[in-house]
């Protein structure tokens, strides 16, 4: 712990012993020892946790805007005028670590509400596309018009189910918003408590994420079997069926995936950079793909629906959803592909 000492006496040595200054070295004394005792704990040697812990915690320019301390240890400049008499703009208030755990409980507890509800949104059409053939192939007796309606009831209700259970979970993280926009600021102390959490959930989130990848290649299975290996009269009637079962499989894959994938979404959310809401880049901009997401899914639906109501052709209206989904996984890559070269030259020419 000496050397711990010495590293934060030579680190703020340079700077005025303002009370801010003070106050930040405590702190951050406080959280270096206690990482320090942690590694420890976990069977580390004494000179193995105080590098470690160096190494964890940096330099004083880098955790100036996590202790608040920015303005301390800037060096003086010529200030103009008219800047100099704005009013000071306040930063938002730091986030605590009881904070951050009741908000890793909800998102851990909210999760499988929202993979149930995305899951639901995946198969919602499986009642419509299944009845529609079936009845339309004679497979079962019963007027096709009937069974187009009694699919597209099912898809109602289902989708009304989802948006209640989404809306839920919503409610859920209310309490939570200034987190999930960005208006705190970050704690050195959190954001190492934030990165442990993800990398104790890392192993079962790849597992999970494993099965769900084995899952989706195999969802057109279903598909391919009923085209390829069962007669033409059989596979006018039955193909919906296999459609609905390649979005069940699709679904399933995603109930294993998402409840997986809190921990890390806790972790990116406090670690986040100050005044950048989740799922929003550092300059403002959402996703491109969230936005196009936002509305290809349900032209989708109005296409295939004016497809099947108008041409009358339930046999085969179906093929809009498989090249639907491969056609939105091609845009999905090539757009994250785009955005992370924007980061990444963005980051280039800082």
């Amino acid at each position: 712990m000496n050397v711990i000492t010495a590293y934060l006496e030579t680190m703020f040595g340079a700077y005025a012993p303002t009370a801010k200054l003070l106050e930040a070295k405590a702190e951050l004394h406080t959280m270096m020892e206690d990482a320090y005792h942690g590694y420890l704990a976990q069977g580390l040697s004494e000179n193995e946790a105080v590098g470690r812990v160096i190494t964890e915690f940096g330099n004083l320019d880098e955790l100036a805007p996590q202790l608040g301390i920015s303005a301390e240890i800037a060096p003086p400049a010529t200030v103009p005028a008219a800047a100099a008499v704005r009013p000071a703009v306040a930063r938002p208030a730091p986030v605590t670590q009881e904070e951050a755990e009741r908000y890793a409980e909800a998102r851990r507890t909210g999760e499988p509400r929202l993979a149930l509800a995305v899951a639901m949104f995946v198969v919602s059409p499986a009642p419509l596309i299944a009845l529609a053939t079936l009845t339309g192939g004679g497979a079962i007796a019963l007027d096709p018009q009937v069974g187009v309606m009694i699919g597209l009831a099912c898809l109602l209700v289902i989708v009304a189910v989802a948006v209640m259970m989404t809306v839920q979970r919503g409610q859920q993280l209310e309490p939570f918003v200034r987190l999930t926009t960005g208006a705190f600021t970050r704690s050195p102390g959190v954001d190492r408590w934030a990165r442990n959490l993800a990398a104790e959930a890392s192993p079962r989130r790849t597992t999970a994420l494993q099965i769900s990848i084995g899952l989706w290649i195999l969802a057109v299975t279903p598909v391919l079997a009923m085209s390829l290996l069962a007669p033409s009269e059989v596979t006018n009637s039955w193909i919906g069926v296999a459609v609905a079962a390649m979005l069940g499989i699709v679904a399933t894959g995603l109930l294993i995936f998402l409840p997986s994938n809190w921990a890390t979404s806790v972790a990116e959310t406090l670690t986040q950079a100050e005044g950048t809401e989740a799922g929003v880049g550092a300059d403002g901009r959402r996703s491109i793909v969230g936005v196009i997401s936002a509305f290809y899914w349900p032209l989708v639906v109005v296409a295939f629906l004016a497809w099947s109501f108008i041409g009358g052709d339930w046999g085969r209206s179906w093929i809009i959803w498989p090249i639907a989904a491969v056609l939105f996984a091609a845009i999905s890559s090539g757009l994250h592909a785009v955005e992370r070269y924007r980061t990444t030259r963005g980051e280039g020419a800082q």
